[in-house]
């Protein structure tokens, strides 16, 4: 898969992003891998970017995402290969839990 990857903190100015073919994904049990077709690119990308927000690297930026699902794993029950999904805007996390540590 295509992907813009982060390797290194830089200005936005400088090109930081490197297009990248990336090994495409297994979703595990509960996970699905969603095709991309749009993602948007906010403040929260650019901070991150540019190192105001702290991540680890390699990171491939961008968080809103709208796709289709184009494998599922063995315990997922709602959603179907071929669906139109979308990934919300992160309002809030805890940064302790499972889910945000990963």
């Amino acid at each position: 898969m295509k992907a813009m990857v982060l390797r290194r903190i830089a200005p936005i100015e400088e090109n930081p992003l490197c297009l990248e073919d990336l090994p495409r994904p297994t979703p595990k049990p509960r996970e699905v891998l969603i095709k991309v077709s749009v993602c948007g690119i906010c403040r929260t990308e650019l901070d991150e970017i540019e190192g105001r927000l702290q991540s680890k690297l390699p990171v491939v930026p961008g968080h809103q995402v709208i796709g289709r699902i184009v494998e599922a794993g063995e315990n997922v029950l709602r959603y179907r290969v071929g669906d139109r999904v979308g990934v919300a805007w992160i309002y809030s996390s805890c940064g302790k839990c499972y889910f945000c540590r990963r």
